[in-house]
């Protein structure tokens, strides 16, 4: 062999050597990337997670979450921005108004005495306060929202359920990640069982958004999951086709509608004369100057009429 094949072999040999080096290092890195990825999250259980009809809201709240005296309290200002904007104070008696589709609840905020539609409801400690901050207790205020609400203490998560709202469990057909995105490289949120049940929320690429029932949110392939079961569905209330003989008219506008309780005195003869004249509707209305009393007369005479099966025409 010459000098100068030696010397072109040695040179290759010290070029793959190198090469091999290059690929060791990267398949390394790369390994160790996949690792630290898939590792799961350690999760921050100091803070209160908040997930409210399968999206976590928590970094929408303008005050923390407090458990006190066995109930969930959420901030007067966070009912009002995620649960009812209509949540109201009336200033001369303190009484706290909000409303749903089919309630109407008042809370004295100087007894902590609660009404919904106009029944007195036992409840104690609904409203607290914490430095100048109102709370209101929402786990007493389920049934006015219609939610089912939760505290997984595990993960110190509350859910907040509609009960109006759709809602489908899928079980998994292996032990599988739950992964933080709908990527193979994401980092685990979370691990299921075979056989385990999961909140399914939708289908995007080929991945399954779910929540898990320790109120994790998160995705999975949709292939490991089968058994969707339907718990149930959006409720809709069908409208009824107005039938003017099945009416009554009433005119408010010469009627005092100034404070909750004159409003609410006016709506009770209202609901009393359709009740007893066996009418489905209620067509209202005002030919005065249309302001804050007017809009809060017509939010609150809604659920109160609704509840009864009597629809509001305004």
């Amino acid at each position: 062999m010459t000098q100068k094949k030696v010397k072109d072999t040695k040179h290759n040999k010290h070029n793959n050597k190198g090469y091999i080096k290059i690929v060791f290092i990267i398949v390394l890195i790369f390994i160790s990337f996949l690792i630290i990825k898939n590792k799961s999250i350690k999760h921050n259980y100091e803070i209160t997670q908040i997930v409210l009809n399968n999206e976590n809201i928590t970094e929408k709240l303008q005050n923390t979450m407090i458990f006190e005296n066995n109930e969930i309290y959420m901030s007067y200002d966070d009912v009002k921005t995620l649960l009812d904007k209509t949540l109201y104070t009336e200033e001369n008696t303190d009484l706290i108004i909000t409303t749903s589709d089919r309630k109407l609840a008042v809370i004295n905020t100087e007894n902590q005495a609660l009404k919904i539609n106009g029944s007195n409801v036992e409840a104690k400690d609904i409203i607290i306060k914490k430095d100048e901050i109102i709370y209101i207790a929402i786990s007493e205020l389920k049934s006015v929202y219609n939610y089912e609400i939760e505290k997984i203490d595990k993960t110190n998560t509350i859910t907040i359920d509609s009960l109006d709202k759709k809602c489908v469990k899928a079980y998994v057909k292996k032990n599988i990640k739950v992964k933080r995105e709908k990527n193979i490289m994401s980092s685990n949120v979370d691990k299921v069982k075979k056989g385990t049940w999961l909140y399914f929320i939708n289908s995007e690429d080929g991945y399954a958004k779910v929540r898990t029932q320790n109120g994790i949110i998160g995705f999975v392939k949709e292939k490991s999951l089968n058994s969707f079961i339907n718990e149930r569905d959006d409720f809709l209330i069908e409208s009824k086709s107005f039938r003017e003989e099945y009416s009554i008219k009433k005119d408010i506008s010469k009627e005092d509608i100034s404070s909750f309780e004159k409003r609410q005195n006016i709506i009770n003869l209202i609901l009393q004369e359709a009740v007893k004249n066996d009418k489905m509707y209620v067509q209202i209305s005002y030919n005065g100057e249309e302001n804050a009393n007017y809009e809060r007369f017509k939010i609150e005479i809604v659920p109160i009429l609704k509840e009864c099966g009597i629809e509001t025409k305004m």
